[in-house]
């Protein structure tokens, strides 16, 4: 009997083991999976325009995203640090240097981020918030 329960506890012991592994690889999924995306965005510039900002990973900094056509600025990029679900834009120059920005975002849900920033384009610093919201892919109807 002593020697049944030694090898029950061994078993458990190891099962135990195992799911403890299993939760750990889980939480090392990449954080930014969750924002690497084209989005729909509007800002307090132009409430009534929706223009795409394209979100995507860095590729040797794991808390660094870049931004493409941030404040509609179509080919130009600006990068941001993610912690939690904070994402920083330090004072830094755009891609195309028609503008300098800094400020910060924050991953509301899977399907929303909101930023506060301040965007100089060379005629002083203006304040601005913008909606970034889930890209909406169209189907195009084949007419027959």
């Amino acid at each position: 009997m002593k020697r049944f329960s030694l090898i029950l506890m061994a078993a458990l012991f190891v099962g135990i083991l195992f799911q403890s592994c299993e939760d750990d690889q889980s939480s090392l999924a990449d954080p930014r999976d969750a924002i690497a995306k084209s989005w729909r965005v509007s800002d307090s510039g132009s409430p009534n325009v929706f223009y795409d900002v394209v979100i995507t990973k860095d590729a040797s900094d794991i808390t660094k995203v870049w931004l493409e056509g941030f404040h509609n600025y179509g080919g130009a990029k600006i990068y941001g640090t993610l912690a939690g679900s904070v994402i920083t834009i330090p004072q830094q120059e755009a891609s195309t240097q028609e503008y300098s920005v800094d400020g910060e975002g924050t991953i509301v849900s899977a399907e929303k981020l909101t930023f506060e920033y301040t965007l100089d384009e060379g005629d002083g610093p203006v304040d601005y918030t913008a909606e970034f919201g889930e890209q909406v892919s169209v189907k195009k109807k084949v007419l027959q």
